[in-house]
């Protein structure tokens, strides 16, 4: 049987214009558009759902730019993989589509390095993972990131639509694709893959009804629009944080009606944290136990669990006073060398650390009564500067007398609220 390539690659986009969403950053005047289509030699991490274009926008490039293109993949390949790359083009630069960037190890990002910065490699970076938090900063300092976003089912359908007509040789009328659009979930990749799948079994009786049969048995979410069961992550989660536990029941209904548990359990350890947090720390161990329990049993079962944990983050006191406080704190943290950590809480582990930058020359806490040293921490500008401020329950409350008597015995000098210690005004919304 002849290799037979799968309709996705098929569809796989040579230029701007036959990209899929993404208007944010690839319409006319928009940064990806600029820097691809004035061909900037710039290297990218694209961080985003799966489906949404990232690895396209590295072929685009590639073919744009008229430059070769290779691929590597971090988390099953090695850097004698990535040396054969480079040693293709010894002469001439190249676009490296490097997916699941997060996963680097220390050897091939030493050896990745000096091609950044020298232009022999256009690396682009592909990743689920926030980059600021799961791409070491040697990398993302050579790099500049975009964030991607689901693509919405209406703009899935004329990719499903062409596709049909193009390779599959008839045509899809609007419901179909738009049925089978949503079954993607903002993935393009699996809405053309479940397309491929349903003309294989149904090449000439393709219908409605073979579409949400197929869609029930692998558990795709089949609401009138795809965006629609996001709303309805967000009013579960929204419910949560309100305190309605009927609403907030209701919605799990309806989204465990649709097969998604895993969206469930991210969104009650999600809530967990952002809206009960020191409010009742037992709450968020009970939810985070239940939620992990229910993605090792699974549906129908694990509906109870997850029920149970819905419920006791619903009636549970709530408190962002976490959220609050790193928010504050980044605040300060925008401009890190403007703020100097005192010399002694600097790395030690090199030889003459002490005698060459003061580093570890600090009290050791364990000798010190009550095993708390009085000594600064905090940069010396940012004294003073108070991020935990408590909402109205007892334990936010109890937590905050020893936050500031612990403040007071450190520093020696009184606990004053600052300018840190208003509320920030935030929109903080699920996504």
């Amino acid at each position: 049987m002849p290799i037979r390539q799968p309709l996705a690659d098929q569809m796989r986009p040579h230029t701007l214009d036959q990209l899929v969403g993404q208007r944010h950053l690839l319409a006319p005047g928009k940064p990806l558009y600029q820097i691809i289509t004035q061909h900037i030699p710039m290297s990218l991490i694209l961080w985003g759902p799966p489906g949404c274009g990232k690895s396209s926008l590295a072929f685009v490039m590639s073919h744009t730019l008229k430059t070769p293109f290779e691929t590597f993949n971090a988390s099953i390949e090695n850097k004698a993989t990535l040396m054969r790359l480079v040693q293709r083009h010894p002469h001439e630069t190249f676009v490296l589509l490097l997916d699941e960037i997060h996963r680097l190890t220390k050897p091939i990002q030493d050896y990745l390095l000096p091609y950044l910065e020298n232009g022999h490699i256009l690396l682009v970076g592909t990743t689920t993972e926030n980059p600021i938090m799961a791409i070491v900063p040697a990398i993302r300092s050579r790099c500049q990131i975009f964030e991607f976003e689901r693509i919405s089912s209406k703009d899935i359908v004329p990719v499903l639509q062409r596709a049909a007509k193009q390779y599959l040789g008839f045509n899809l009328p609007d419901d179909q694709a738009h049925a089978i659009a949503n079954c993607g979930n903002g993935d393009v990749r699996v809405a053309l893959n479940v397309l491929d799948t349903l003309h294989a079994m149904h090449p000439d009786d393709l219908d409605m009804d073979a579409i949400r049969a197929f869609a029930q048995q692998q558990h795709f979410a089949m609401d009138k629009d795809a965006t629609q069961h996001y709303d309805y992550l967000s009013a579960f989660q929204d419910s949560i944080e309100g305190s309605d536990t009927d609403a907030a029941l209701y919605y799990l209904a309806v989204i465990l009606r649709a097969g998604d548990l895993e969206s469930v359990v991210r969104r009650l350890k999600d809530s967990a944290a952002l809206d009960v947090g020191l409010a009742s720390p037992s709450t968020v161990e009970r939810v985070i136990t239940l939620a992990n329990t229910a993605l090792e049993i699974g549906l129908p079962r694990a509906s109870t669990h997850v029920a149970m944990a819905t419920i006791l983050l619903a009636l549970a006191p709530k408190s962002d006073s976490v959220l609050q406080a790193y928010l504050r704190a980044s605040k300060d943290a925008e401009h890190p060398s403007q703020h100097p950590m005192p010399n002694y809480l600097r790395d030690t582990h090199y030889k003459h650390a002490l005698e060459m930058r003061d580093a570890g020359d600090m009290l050791n806490m364990y000798d010190q009564p009550h095993q708390v040293a009085q000594q600064a921490y905090m940069p010396a500008d940012l004294i003073g500067h108070h991020y935990f401020v408590p909402r109205d329950n007892r334990l936010d409350n109890e937590y905050f007398e020893r936050y500031r008597h612990l403040f007071e015995y450190m520093y020696q000098r009184p606990f004053t609220a600052g300018d840190q210690s208003t509320v920030f005004d935030h929109n903080f919304k699920k996504k």
